[in-house]
């Protein structure tokens, strides 16, 4: 009686929605042609040019079985450090240079091939997320910032929060034994080519869908709004490279750090969509991504208190700012309680499992 009073409310929720939406697209018809606009550009101009290549190479590395022979010496680090199956590394390795869909397409192409559990695939997309240095230093810090340096105190601080929620995820989430089961890598070298073409093809074209839609939402949030800074705010948490378009002059880089390694609803729908068939607990995956942001965003304000950046993008006038001015003790310690209660969280619910 609960699973069907339960089922009624889920389909009510879905009607609500549906309802919703298409309300949203004839009240605010031009918002979201121009939102579309702007993420068929941003797909064509970004998106595909920088991931293509990277999704066409990791799925090559699989299913020709390099990444098996690649990940053999590092067996036993992968086991200590994220309690994984030694295929994981390279992927998690993958996401950092490739950006973020990669980690978890090419754990759902590892789970194809019969070398990761369904669990084990799971485990490693929820760790494999990471901003890559294309888009950190090249677009944030150089196009954006107009700062080599601030791209690159990004990038580290995003390797730690990946690094640092790896570890979390490999002592809080479950995953079944390895797969003890013989691997055959059948295909033909004529028609591997084609086949990882055409893996990355289909995850391409998901993947766009995502940004397309997130796009449009953010077209319709911003002529809702009548806040810039909400408007900001709720950009960044929706797509995060028109948040950073947002954000980037505007707040201090420890935030925008932050939003980078929450990745975006967008980020996330787009590996929901890589994974494929593959079950995701969508809660916990979350609950990673914010832990990995206040991660981010903890390292990015103790570098830049090392290595303060001083330039003028966070102002009008030719003053110099220093990055570090922002960051204050109250917002330090406020980052760090909210690690400490998400992580407490995260504790009490395993062990009431």
């Amino acid at each position: 009686m609960k699973r069907k009073k339960l089922f009624e409310y889920r389909n009510i929720i879905k009607a609500l929605t549906a309802a919703l939406g298409i309300y949203i697209s004839i009240r605010y018809a031009a918002e979201c042609t121009e939102g579309i606009k702007k993420g068929i550009m941003f797909c064509l101009e970004v998106l595909i040019p920088s991931l293509f290549l990277f999704m066409v190479l990791s799925s090559y590395l699989v299913r020709s079985g390099l990444i098996q022979a690649l990940s053999k010496p590092f067996g036993s680090l992968t086991r200590s450090l994220f309690r994984l199956p030694p295929p994981s590394l390279p992927v998690i390795l993958l996401s950092m240079i490739g950006g973020y869909p990669i980690g978890a397409r090419s754990a759902a192409l590892l789970y194809e091939e019969g070398q990761l559990s369904a669990s084990e695939a799971e485990k490693t997309a929820c760790i494999a997320v990471c901003a890559g240095p294309g888009f950190l230093i090249n677009y944030v810090g150089n196009a954006l910032l107009h700062h080599t340096s601030a791209g690159t105190i990004l990038l580290i601080s995003e390797i730690a929060g990946v690094l640092i929620t790896g570890l979390m995820v490999g002592r809080w989430m479950h995953s079944d034994p390895p797969i003890r089961r013989t691997f055959l890598h059948h295909h033909k070298q004529n028609s591997l080519l084609i086949r990882c073409v055409s893996d990355a093809s289909y995850a391409a074209y998901r993947m766009c869908g995502m940004v397309i839609l997130g796009a449009a939402c953010i077209e319709v949030i911003g002529s809702l709004s009548p806040d810039a800074a909400v408007t900001d705010l709720l950009s960044a948490a929706i797509e995060i490279t028109g948040g950073c378009q947002r954000l980037c002059g505007h707040y201090p880089l420890y935030g925008i750090a932050f939003f980078i390694g929450f990745g975006g609803l967008s980020v996330h729908g787009q590996i929901f969509a890589g994974m494929g068939e593959i079950p995701v607990n969508k809660a916990l995956f979350f609950l990673f991504r914010i832990i990995q942001g206040i991660i981010a965003a903890v390292c990015t304000y103790i570098l830049l208190m090392v290595f303060p950046i001083q330039q003028s993008v966070f102002n009008s006038t030719d003053v110099p700012m220093t990055f570090g001015t922002y960051a204050t003790p109250v917002a330090s310690a406020a980052l760090v309680i909210l690690s400490l209660c998400f992580t407490g969280s995260v504790h009490q619910k395993q062990l009431r499992r």
